[in-house]
């Protein structure tokens, strides 16, 4: 008796489990994977080939426009603070 309940426990807990992934899976399947390939540097032949989703790629692009962003920020700061003591007489050494 008790085992044919832990069986049951098991089977309805497999089920349950199993429906809950099923949105899941056909979310995935909906979202369409785009593929990029790009050469490697240092290599002729070698190809990278990266499969994102257009949200993936949209996100992907959009953190690499804010490093770039900061950089040039850093960049132009570091100048014009090199600039103004420069000109006011002082050196960073």
């Amino acid at each position: 008796m008790k085992a044919s309940i832990l069986v049951a426990a098991v089977l309805l807990t497999t089920g349950m489990a199993a429906f809950a992934a099923e949105p899941e899976a056909d979310k995935a399947k909906q979202e369409k994977r785009i593929c990029k390939s790009e050469k490697l540097t240092g290599s002729l032949t070698r190809v990278r080939r990266t499969c994102l989703t257009q949200k993936q790629w949209d996100e992907l692009a959009e953190s690499t426009r804010r490093s770039v962003r900061g950089i040039v920020d850093d960049a132009n700061r570091t100048q014009a603070s090199s600039v103004s003591n420069s000109s006011s007489g002082q050196t960073g050494f």
